[in-house]
């Protein structure tokens, strides 16, 4: 079924703490319905007992609704999540078993017992699945519910009558008309794990399921402007953002712990340098990262580059630092301003021939979207391979990735000799782009702007090969990104290929690229990443949009999802989020940084939004007074006033429920009672939502109210 969705239901406090209680051991699980669309069903026990209308204002509080079956597929699915005893009523003297409610209800006035029926949605019941004699309206029976049969449970249907509170629980549904964001397509081809990401200048990050459900929401006070892991201790390794008024962003470097708080950080920014874009850590428990530094016009004019390609008046190349984090002291250095080359000023420093200087960064290549930026490199990635001690950098603005030595000294790092490979801290390899090394021209050029690369982890199809995110910005004709695997011209020591004289650098062509159909149609101008997973799929990120989609081996989609956050708060259903992601790294259930967590699966991280339905829809009994159940103020501090217009002859009761339907508080069936947020014990209830119900033999009406103390 479908519903279609009110532009306000609940106001975001409301919505985002009943969103918070809902996580709370809940477990909703998807189903894909017909038309493509998600909806998630969560089947809910209440030992106690809850009536009909106590269950739909959950469901509402919840932003989902009592649980419509459309097709014998979907009762199928639904009847499997609640055929166990936790929600089934014996009734007794019977042995005659009551299953949960779902979202059937009847008309008032009605021809009795098969007319009338309808969804809550106000959908017609196309699809009956009555249990043999049923309805039968024994005792106004106008509600929805499994069974009954005696001492078996059934997955077929039974009237009972809305206020009967023994029964033990209830199914509520999420959906929406517009699926826009969260979980949008997975299958039994998805690699089972959990996917960690951060919205773009987001303060959250969060860990999801396959199944699109919450399994973690950390909060944190600094923006995240960069990678994000989490390590095998446990901890989130974040890069947030000191708005460093002489660079673009970033500067510090967090570790997180599972509760939010932040154990170790290590700032880099100042006036001269800027750490960004990526962190990673390595086997020693070092972190390593990426940093722009700020060199003059004087500097940069001695150093060889073209005057013309300085209007910015500095540059800030590139470097990288490795800390120490027990000392928090930087004990290995790699500059790009070390192993430069150029052919613009022969009086100049670093001058040559750059076709004769692979292993070089030419000075005054330039990217063609920006030949004056002061970010003349723009690296945005790191990889670390532990075989070789190599490091793997993208230099986006040069369209390549580069391999360095790490096994240099700092010292042995500044110059073109040294460490296991004997070059120092020139390059050891590049691939992408030969025309930065005058060894080729455009038709050889193989990205535009990537972003993200890594080495394919031992143990993983391709294992050796390097992947990477190819955004595509500055692409010839149409945009569009792509992933692409290659494998690198190493050999069992660490060595690369060296190409002839004007030949570029190995392979000639991918061993596998990925491009959509239409191409267009996936296309991220900044940010992403590829994973490699342990199931031969690939796992990538296209960052701008904050869509993340896995694919087989064959390259058909398995998974999507669709980021939902903006900055710290979930965007509702049928919403477009400000939504970018730097990246989605995926973990598996047995990864040594999730042990000992709850990883229980709550609420879909999007909220949603449905009618703002109260009771059951009926037209009220002929003669009957407009009850007008009314709290004020609300939200409300310690006392809450309610009120409603009642004749005196009518009996009623008047009680406060919590959102799981548990009845908190017993209150005289009085106009002007006042709730104190006390429960039947005397104790003060914590802050939340919670419903003022007041029944009677004909009517049943209800009110949120929201506790802020």
């Amino acid at each position: 079924m479908t519903i279609r969705l009110s532009s306000k239901f609940i106001a975001t406090l409301i919505a985002s703490v009943a969103l918070l209680a809902g996580l709370a051991g809940a477990q909703p699980e998807p189903w894909v319905h017909p038309d493509g669309s998600i909806h998630y069903y969560d089947a809910i026990s209440t030992p106690a007992g809850i009536n009909w209308n106590f269950a739909w204002d959950s469901a509402l509080g919840h932003g989902g609704y009592l649980a419509t079956i459309t097709t014998q597929a979907e009762n199928d699915f639904v009847f499997s999540l609640v055929d166990s005893s936790l929600y089934w009523y014996q009734r007794p003297g019977t042995g005659r078993l009551a299953g949960p409610w779902i979202g059937g209800t009847q008309d008032f006035g009605s021809p009795e017992p098969d007319s009338g029926w309808h969804w809550v949605t106000n959908e017609s019941m196309n699809y009956l699945n009555w249990s043999s004699g049923q309805p039968d309206n024994q005792g106004n029976e106008n509600a929805l519910h499994f069974g009954e049969s005696t001492g078996v449970r059934v997955p077929t249907w039974d009237d009972a009558s809305s206020l009967d509170d023994s029964i033990r629980g209830f199914v509520r549904e999420l959906s929406a008309d517009s699926t826009t964001v969260g979980l949008r397509y997975w299958d039994s081809l998805a690699w089972e794990g959990y996917t960690l990401f951060a919205n773009n200048g987001g303060r959250a990050f969060y860990l999801i399921d396959n199944k699109g459900r919450a399994i973690h929401r950390w909060r944190v006070s600094d923006k995240t402007v960069g990678a994000l892991y989490l390590l095998e201790n446990g901890l989130v390794s974040q890069i947030g953002n000191l708005n460093n008024p002489n660079f673009l962003n970033g500067g510090r470097v967090s570790l997180i712990d599972w509760d939010g708080n932040k154990t170790w950080s290590f700032d880099y920014s100042d006036s001269t340098h800027c750490q960004h874009h990526d962190a990673i850590w390595l086997p020693n428990g070092h972190m390593m990262a990426i940093a722009w530094e700020r060199k003059t016009k004087a500097e940069a004019r001695a150093a060889g580059r073209d005057t013309a390609k300085l209007t910015a008046g500095k540059l800030w190349p590139d470097h990288i630092i490795e800390v120490d984090t027990a000392t928090d002291s930087i004990v290995w250095e790699w500059h790009i301003w070390d192993h430069l080359v150029q052919d613009y000023d022969s009086t100049k420093a670093n001058y040559g021939v750059v076709g004769d200087h692979r292993e070089l960064i030419d000075l005054n290549f330039t990217d063609q979207g920006s030949p004056s930026a002061a970010d003349w490199i723009h690296a945005n990635a790191l990889d670390y391979d532990s075989v070789f001690d190599q490091i793997l950098f993208s230099a986006r603005d040069f369209d390549e990735v580069w391999v360095i030595d790490h096994s240099t000294t700092t010292e042995e790092a500044r110059e073109h000799t040294g460490g296991r490979q004997g070059m120092g801290g020139d390059l050891l390899y590049r691939w992408g782009n030969p025309r930065t090394y005058r060894a080729g021209d455009s038709t050889d050029q193989q990205f535009y702007h990537q972003h993200h690369t890594s080495w394919i982890k031992p143990g993983l199809s391709g294992t050796g090969n390097i992947t990477v995110f190819d955004n595509g910005l500055l692409r010839p004709g149409t945009l569009y990104s792509t992933a692409i695997e290659f494998t690198p011209p190493v050999d069992s020591t660490g060595h690369y290929e060296t190409p002839e004289p004007g030949q570029p650098y190995g392979p000639a062509d991918h061993v596998w690229q990925y491009i959509a159909t239409p191409p267009s149609s996936f296309y991220s101008s900044q940010l992403g990443s590829v994973q490699r997973l342990p199931n031969g799929n690939t796992l990538i990120c296209e960052g701008n949009k904050g869509r993340f989609f896995e694919l087989g081996p064959d390259s058909v989609t398995v998974w999507k999802y669709t980021n939902p956050v903006s900055d710290t708060l979930p965007a509702y259903q049928g919403t477009v989020a400000q939504n970018a992601v730097h990246r989605s790294p995926r973990y598996a259930p047995d990864y040594a940084g999730l042990q000992g967590h709850d990883l229980t699966p709550g609420y879909p991280v999007e909220l949603y939004q449905t009618r703002q339905y109260v009771g059951v829809k009926q037209s009220p009994p002929a003669g009957s007074v407009p009850v007008g159940l009314a709290v004020r103020p609300n939200p409300f501090g310690r006392r809450a006033s309610i009120s409603f217009n009642l004749p005196r002859a009518v009996a009623a009761e008047l009680g406060i429920y919590s959102v799981d339907g548990r009845l908190v508080r017993t209150l005289p069936a009085t106009s002007g009672t006042v709730w104190n947020g006390a429960d039947n014990n005397g104790y003060l209830v914590g802050r939340g939502v919670y419903y003022c119900r007041l029944q009677g033999p004909t009517f049943s009406t209800s009110a949120k109210l929201v506790k802020t103390e």
